[in-house]
């Protein structure tokens, strides 16, 4: 008995907790009353549990004590009952969530009955948490009245996001669901309904969840309009990512409406009706409502479209991309939203004439672009360049209409802008310009003629060598491995000088991503080469066991030697910053065995030290053997084979500072800070 006492007096000093004034003391006791609560439930397992009488004394009290906090008119003792209640409904087990549920439900509709409901963001993820449960989504049960309740009980900003996680719920009934999208589309039906514009239609809902007035109302004053509508039309993106929609949906009406949004945010809608003419006040020049609509006309082009809609998007699309006051977080909007519209028209044969046209529309917008005194706007037009590029592959139409537009010049004149990241961007999107220039059926060019990579080459190895930012000089790196992947390094001549230069600047580059890029690039140009034996083989011989030829390794290891490679990785396993040497370490483990080709490896096993000895040594004799190419990979594989590679990748891959992650070293900083004094501080934490 008295350690039930003792268990009592701890169980409430935990609920008094639940109202502490401290964020972090009532957190954490909201998780503490919901695992006491499950803890003693799952206690008595051994018998059955029907109603709510059923559950044990002390899950019982805590039951209590939340109902209690529920039903108060406090808000904050309503917020974590509902904390308390949601993480109870997120770990329970189903049979404990039947039991829970009508009772909870009960308080839910007194909740929902109040004029003003307080802590709705907490009801909604309590409301969408029970939704898990299968036995509680049965007709039986009164979950969905209750959600239709709270569609109309929840203010417009409330409901929306109710009822877009009602629309991802896998066992809605379909009449919950028409009312979850009109909640979700009701703010866009409010704006469309102006008869004086050129969009203006009667509206698409035929029935309102929410009062029209009070959308009315906040579309009526500018902070909750911008909110609703941006909240809207963000949960309008994320609806049209959804593969399959529960219900039937007016897609062009919709697409009206989030163009009139535009308009008006750009000032380009015309109204003169008291309803447009102030929504026309309220939402032009509003940053926010222009990214948001600009993420749902992108989202949008999933959706089925008539060429009427295509052309709306394409003219206020351009209109975004033309205005010369177009905010550049607003313009890189507006260019991820075109990119996204053509590449659903390269998809569609029918509508690629709309998007030729669009495109060609777009090319003396895009050079006014890279010309921008701004260099985040010409940054985030060379990336656009670049993705749409990228998206074209095989469409000789794209290639056309960049090369007679004379784009491609003048990407490469930017390869030399003041700003670092344009530069990095160029480089970039040149190396993406020329792949589908060469990959594409393009014919002759009738402005400009297509650059070769032959040409580009000088370019890049300039930037490696003498630009004395980074991030030009990795975007340089990764052009030379794409290249590589796809085959069109392999067509320039001279290629392993090309190679061997690359390594030999990028090893003693300062920056260690430079360095690491370079490690990919050698170790696809490793893997090109040990595979070049097997893979023209008799093709009836697969599956049977595969022995190369020493031949065919000894060539292939001639030829990284003569690349560089092995310099390079056993370099690069001494560097000083982790990463690099870490990845040097990985690419080496891999080739290790195929070095070895079935031999022993070493009873000498070493480590960095020696290893740094050694190549100190080698670098003082190679001259002595540059003309004798034959041992120089002798020499090479001789020094892998007795390198402890695991040991070095084991040690690489701990975290730089594991060894003052320790409690001696917490409690020394502590020691320091206590007695240290003023002049010797420490981080603590």
């Amino acid at each position: 008995m008295p350690a039930i006492l003792h268990m009592f007096c701890i169980i409430e000093t935990m609920l008094n907790l639940l109202m502490d004034s401290s964020l972090f003391v009532a957190s954490a006791v909201n998780d503490l009353a919901a695992h006491v609560f499950l803890m003693y439930v799952k206690l008595t397992e051994q018998r059955e549990i029907r109603r709510v009488s059923d559950l044990p004394e002390m899950a019982l009290r805590i039951l209590s004590h939340l109902e209690k906090l529920l039903t108060s008119s406090g808000s904050q003792s309503v917020t974590q009952s509902l904390k308390v209640l949601t993480a109870i409904f997120r770990d329970c087990a189903d049979t404990t969530a039947e039991v829970l549920w009508p009772q909870v439900a009960e308080l839910v509709n007194v909740l929902l009955k109040q004029k003003t409901i307080p802590a709705a963001p907490h009801l909604e993820e309590l409301l969408l948490t029970v939704t898990r449960f299968r036995v509680l989504c049965n007709p039986e049960q009164d979950l969905w009245m209750v959600m239709k309740q709270a569609l109309r009980s929840l203010s417009p900003v409330q409901a929306g996001i109710l009822a877009f996680g009602i629309l991802e719920s896998n066992s809605c009934p379909p009449d919950v669901c028409q009312e979850a999208v009109c909640v979700l589309l009701q703010p866009l039906d409010c704006v469309l309904r102006d008869p004086t514009t050129d969009f203006g239609q009667p509206g698409f809902l035929d029935t309102f969840v929410s009062d029209p007035a009070i959308v009315e109302n906040l579309l009526a004053k500018k902070s909750s309009c911008v909110s609703l509508l941006c909240q809207c039309l963000s949960l309008l993106t994320r609806l049209c990512e959804k593969e399959c929609l529960p219900m039937q949906v007016p897609h062009s009406t919709i697409l009206n409406s989030v163009v009139l949004i535009l308009c008006f945010s750009i000032g380009q809608a015309v109204c003169v009706s008291p309803t447009g003419s102030r929504l026309g006040r309220l939402l032009i020049g509003s940053l926010r409502v222009q990214r948001s609509a600009l993420d749902a006309i992108g989202g949008l082009c999933r959706w089925p479209w008539s060429p009427e809609a295509l052309l709306k998007t394409y003219n206020v699309l351009t209109a975004y991309l033309e205005n010369p006051e177009t905010d550049p977080t607003v313009l890189k909007k507006a260019f991820q939203a075109s990119l996204k519209w053509l590449q659903a028209g390269h998809t569609n044969e029918e509508h690629w004439a709309e998007g030729k046209s669009f495109l060609q529309g777009l090319c003396p917008v895009i050079m006014k672009r890279l010309c921008s005194p701004s260099w985040e706007v010409r940054d985030t037009t060379l990336e656009f360049i670049t993705n749409m590029a990228a998206a074209a592959e095989g469409r000789a139409e794209v290639v056309e209409v960049l090369s007679n537009a004379g784009v491609p010049q003048l990407v490469l004149d930017l390869l030399k802008d003041p700003e670092s990241y344009v530069r990095a961007s160029a480089v970039t999107c040149m190396g993406q310009i020329l792949n589908i220039t060469h990959t594409s059926a393009a014919g002759s060019f009738t402005s400009a003629k297509p650059l070769k990579y032959e040409d580009m080459v000088p370019n890049l190895i300039d930037i490696l060598c003498h630009d004395t930012e980074g991030f030009p000089r990795r975007a340089v790196v990764k052009v030379f491995t794409d290249w590589l992947r796809k085959g069109h390094m392999q067509k320039l001549q001279d290629l392993e000088i090309l190679l061997s230069q690359i390594l030999e600047t990028t090893c003693n580059d300062l920056d260690w991503e430079v360095k690491v890029n370079a490690l990919d690039l050698a170790d696809f140009y490793i893997s090109q080469i040990l595979e070049m034996g097997p893979s023209q083989c008799c093709p009836y011989t697969i599956g049977l066991p595969s022995i190369k030829s020493s031949v065919s390794i000894s060539d292939a290891l001639i030829k990284c030697e003569r690349v560089g490679i092995f310099q390079a990785l056993l370099t690069c396993l001494c560097d000083c910053d982790r990463p690099v040497a870490l990845k040097a370490c990985e690419i080496l483990l891999h080739l290790k065995p195929k070095l070895c080709n079935g031999d022993v490896y070493s009873s000498e096993i070493h480590g960095r030290d020696w290893l740094e000895h050694t190549i100190n040594e080698h670098r003082v004799t190679s001259q002595d053997c540059a003309g004798d190419r034959q041992q120089c990979p002798e020499w090479a594989t001789g020094v892998i084979k007795k390198i402890n590679l695991d040991k070095m990748k084991c040690s690489l891959s701990k975290s730089s500072d594991y060894l003052h992650e320790t409690p001696l070293s917490l409690l020394q900083d502590i020691k320091a800070t206590l007695w240290g004094g003023e002049m010797h501080d420490a981080d603590c934490y």
